[in-house]
């Protein structure tokens, strides 16, 4: 799973309050814990996926989502969506991927869009011309092209990709939680108090 929860321990707010003060807790907690999560972490995480990963699909950036607090339960969260957590894991995580089908394509000379993938397509339009073919070369499995010099690959297949961590989801929403807490609660607590009074 990436996502990460914020609760919050109140006890040193709570030192000299009196009891007017204490009701107003619960409400101003969980409203720091929101805020915290909606206006801070989520933003800075959309943030990092745009400085991470070159040329990010809109699809990717999407896959941040929160989950509000309420008095009842004082704890917030931020998460990465279901689809994007499928891809996105080995990001933050490293590991090997294997690949879904027979193997993972990989680019050798082929241009790619701006996303850093292959256009759709590809591979069925080079299998398709008469001076391609897929297969082992020297131990070495993709598509190659027969040209006048030799053979030339345009697409390598691969059984597997090594990853090392790099979004850095839990590190980012931590730090941030921490930094921007104390502002929005007492932001909240003030506006428990003038609205009770």
């Amino acid at each position: 799973m990436i996502d990460v929860s914020f609760e919050s321990n109140i006890r040193e707010w709570t030192a000299g309050m009196v009891a007017f003060e204490r009701q107003q807790l619960p409400f101003a907690t969980a409203k720091a814990l929101t805020d915290v999560a909606r206006l801070d972490v989520k933003p800075e995480i959309e943030r990092r996926i745009e400085v991470v990963f070159e040329k990010p699909i809109e699809f990717t950036k999407r896959g941040v989502a929160y989950r509000p607090a309420n008095k009842s339960v004082l704890a917030s969260k931020v998460f990465i969506m279901d689809a994007q957590e499928r891809y996105l894991k080995i990001e933050e995580h490293g590991g090997v991927r294997t690949p879904l089908k027979r193997a993972l394509v990989i680019p050798a000379a082929q241009k790619v869009n701006s996303y850093g993938n292959l256009p759709r397509g590809t591979v069925q339009r080079l299998l398709a011309r008469k001076d391609t073919f897929s297969g082992r070369v020297n131990g070495k499995g993709g598509i190659w092209q027969r040209t006048r010099k030799g053979l030339k690959l345009l697409i390598a297949w691969a059984d597997q990709a090594s990853y090392s961590p790099r979004f850095g989801f839990h590190e980012t929403a931590r730090s941030v939680a921490e930094l921007h807490f104390p502002r929005r609660f007492d932001a909240a607590f003030s506006q428990a108090l003038a609205s009770a009074r």
